[in-house]
């Protein structure tokens, strides 16, 4: 009988982490194990970001993961692993709906300094959260747009990117009139959601095309995950 996903889980975090305890040498070190080529500023940036992550927590209500290995795995090189799956090849601008504490376009944005990122957000706390990372960090390019995103919202963007944030089919309503033809929208999902992609090509017929597919599982976990991308048509 196969052993419950948790007990996989808990198998998995002794074997790899268990010569390893937090700090900024075992962040360098978790992306080095998961072939992510972090320079040694993006490495110090995605520290200082943790390091602001684990301060604000309790007050602002940012993640409910508090473990470092869980922090490291699920949230940073989740969002890294966006970066290197797309050829570090992001659009610019890119909109980051629905971004919370900043993931993923914080770790998209320490990945891939060149791309201008939008971070939409609609909570009071989490906006003052993201504006002291965006100032800490020294990051440049990047706005935060202190608001939900709304299908009147018009600003002209290249591509948006949501993580389980809500149904396929929704955030392209959301975004019929700020993504442009060409355009993509990147969704982080779970493996499962075959369903609603269908649903989307059906909604948005001759609207939008399926231009990737990836199913993959994070680094050194059984953490399975599916990255979808569609282009928007003229």
């Amino acid at each position: 009988m196969r052993p419950p996903a948790k007990t996989i889980e808990r198998r998995f975090q002794r074997k790899i982490t268990q010569k390893l305890s937090p700090g900024l040498p075992s962040l360098r070190e978790w992306f080095e194990r998961s072939r992510l080529p972090l320079s040694e500023k993006q490495v110090q940036q995605v520290w200082q970001y943790h390091s602001l992550l684990r301060k604000r927590n309790a007050e602002y209500d940012l993640t409910r993961i508090y473990q470092f290995d869980n922090m490291v795995q699920k949230h940073y090189i989740d969002c890294v692993l966006v970066a290197k799956l797309l050829e570090w090849d992001l659009p610019s601008p890119l909109l980051d709906i629905g971004t919370g504490a900043g993931l993923p376009g914080i770790l998209l944005k320490i990945a891939c300094p060149e791309t201008d990122m939008v971070l939409s957000e609609g909570r009071h706390k989490r906006i003052t959260f993201l504006h002291e990372v965006v100032q800490t960090l020294g990051l440049k390019g990047i706005e935060i747009y202190e608001g939900k995103i709304y299908p009147s919202f018009s600003r002209s963007v290249s591509g948006v990117i949501t993580r389980a944030l809500e149904s396929i089919p929704k955030t392209l309503e959301r975004v019929m009139k700020c993504l442009v033809p060409g355009g993509r929208a990147i969704f982080m999902k779970g493996p499962s959601c075959s369903e609603e992609l269908e649903e989307a090509l059906r909604s948005f017929r001759n609207q939008y095309k399926t231009i990737q597919d990836i199913s993959y599982t994070i680094p050194r976990s059984p953490h399975r995950r599916r990255l979808l991308v569609l282009m928007r048509l003229s």
